[in-house]
């Protein structure tokens, strides 16, 4: 079967149609017989009623169950792709392409102080000088500069580089099909480092690195030059050799959160985190869906949503997002640990989003933090704030939705130029939202639990229309 867009990522001759791809798969876990039908018909082309295209949150784990290593989850792409180029994206898909003014980093970007600001100018001006050594810090990183105000990272300060307008090398844009533009941005961020002349690249996310070590090069055949790895490899091993010392055992339990790209990099992340962990003195419960087989965040729940006969309609995605951010959240309460460990500066804000809006008396955190507690550090932890500012970019979006057009075609992101500016008008309605969120109208006992009551039945209803239309759909 040929694609318009020349990308074959799916091996047809490989796959014996076993079905335990989405049979195994942590979101669908179907039965042997359906999971084998699901396949069959996503090779034929037959996606009007497919329970995977669906449901799917691009969690990848097919592909890492695969025993054939046929790579499922490509084919979910390539029809992602197809479906992308035919019928553009619903309007609320602007959040998240950094060359629309609606992006969350532009729009969040009102709501930020100066320190944060200055931050981020910095990190966009190192990109633009020579350095052997560089800190990448991330698209969703840059939602949370403040997490980079630690003397940890004293040593790193001054490599620390890094533009919302990378876009994840391009890894936002392979999660939802849009092939090309990964292809493009990988090859623009390949020009960029060569010419800076990078020869070791720490990254502050996985997902960033991945698409260095596994996703480009193995499936779009761009490679790098440098030498990559993980900022908590890093800070792992200056725990190890006392460069980072431990000045009290933080004696609590903590539950770790496995993101999606933890899968790549044959999943040093996760052995690494735990080890970080115990080495602060936490104790890890283990949830039920851990490693290769965790659940994804919830933020890529609202993937499935972008495509198919309700991708126009915001209310559908956003109550997708918040049942599959409930979902694993739920899941970390269960455990009945002290904390949520969450690696990915991504995961951890929405995460944070999800614990605000139900009033969750979980905290989230991120290793570096923890890190900082042991080290005698106190971090500017500051998450549950800026999941009250998120939600005010995103509330300000819906508000927009009625009087935009429907579906757009993203364009080319260019990684030289910085992030466009907000509207005059999203600014106003911004900072008035964030001021509502943030005062003691929204911020006291009362209002706070009747939002998480109301939250909560929201997912609850929605759960029962979902699991009522897949019994249906079966």
């Amino acid at each position: 079967m040929s694609f318009e867009s020349g990308f074959r990522f799916f091996k047809e001759d490989l796959c014996d149609r076993c079905g335990i791809c989405f049979e195994r798969c942590p979101v669908l876990e179907l039965g042997k017989d359906r999971a084998k039908q699901e396949i069959e018909a996503l090779i034929k082309g037959d996606t009007g009623a497919s329970l995977v295209l669906q449901n799917c949150v691009t969690c990848n784990a097919c592909d890492f169950v695969c025993p054939q290593q046929a790579n499922p989850y490509g084919l979910i792409l390539e029809r992602h792709n197809l479906a992308g180029r035919t019928q553009g994206l619903p309007y609320i898909a602007r959040f998240i392409f950094p060359n629309e003014p609606e992006n969350m980093w532009t729009t969040t970007r009102v709501l930020m102080g100066e320190d944060e600001l200055k931050l981020l100018h910095s990190w966009e001006e190192n990109l633009k000088n020579p350095r052997k050594e560089v800190l990448l810090t991330g698209f969703y990183n840059n939602l949370l500069p403040y997490i980079a105000q630690t003397s940890l990272l004293d040593e790193l300060k001054p490599a620390i580089a890094g533009s919302d307008s990378m876009f994840g090398i391009g890894e936002d844009a392979y999660r939802i099909g849009f092939l090309e533009e990964a292809a493009r941005l990988g090859r623009l961020a390949k020009q960029k480092f060569s010419d800076m002349g990078i020869e070791k690249m720490y990254c502050f996310m996985v997902v960033e690195a991945s698409m260095f070590t596994d996703v480009l090069p193995k499936k779009f055949g761009i490679d790098f030059d440098f030498e990559v790895d993980l900022l908590d490899n890093w800070i792992l091993d200056r725990l190890k050799d006392s460069k980072i010392q431990v000045k009290k055992s933080l004696n609590m339990s903590v539950t770790v959160h496995d993101n999606c790209c933890g899968r790549y990099m044959d999943g040093v992340l996760q052995d690494t985190t735990r080890e970080i962990m115990d080495r602060v003195g936490c104790r890890v419960i283990e949830m039920q869906h851990i490693r290769e087989n965790a659940l994804c965040c919830g933020w890529a729940g609202t993937v499935p949503t972008l495509f198919g006969p309700t991708s126009g309609n915001p209310v559908h995605t956003l109550l997708n997002l918040l049942q599959s951010l409930y979902l694993r959240l739920q899941e970390a309460e269960a455990t009945g640990a002290d904390a949520l460990v969450v690696p990915c500066p991504g995961c951890c804000a929405f995460l944070s989003l999800i614990k605000v809006l139900t009033n969750s008396r979980m905290e989230v955190y991120l290793p570096i933090e923890l890190v900082q507690l042991a080290a005698g550090e106190t971090p500017v932890h500051k998450h549950d704030e800026r999941a009250w500012d998120i939600l005010a970019v995103t509330t300000n979006l819906i508000l927009k939705w009625p009087f935009s057009a429907r579906r757009f075609f993203p364009r080319p992101v260019d990684i030289e130029k910085p992030l466009p500016q907000a509207g005059r008008g999203d600014a106003m309605r911004i900072r008035l939202l964030g001021k509502l969120y943030h005062s003691a109208l929204v911020q006291n006992r009362v209002s706070r639990s009747l939002i998480a009551r109301g939250v909560k039945a929201l997912i609850n209803r929605y759960r029962v229309y979902l699991e009522t239309k897949k019994r249906k759909d079966r």
